[in-house]
């Protein structure tokens, strides 16, 4: 098992109790397909460098976990099928 962190942005129209529920359920994901020990800090709405999906801003989350690759696979893929999802990147560690 490795140590995996994914990034990534929400719309910025989405208030706190969407994003809280965003994340809770892309955490559910990765517990489902096998990861543990899931951290998730949120970074706040922050200015994008350059527009995406014609958007400026964004919610910032950070989402740590150990796991199979499966699991961190699995977990990228739901979030670029997400329409509330401007970008995702999956780093190993």
């Amino acid at each position: 098992m490795s140590l995996y962190e994914i990034t990534y942005i929400l719309r910025p129209g989405l208030e706190d109790p969407q994003v809280t529920e965003l994340s809770s359920h892309f955490s559910d994901v990765v517990k489902s397909s096998g990861g543990g020990e899931i951290t998730i800090e949120p970074m706040g709405k922050k200015r994008l460098a350059y527009e995406i999906k014609k958007q400026r801003e964004g919610h910032y989350i950070c989402m740590k976990f150990n796991g199979p690759s499966d699991a961190a696979k699995e977990a990228i893929r739901q979030l670029r099928l997400h329409d509330d999802v401007l970008r995702a990147l999956l780093i190993r560690d």
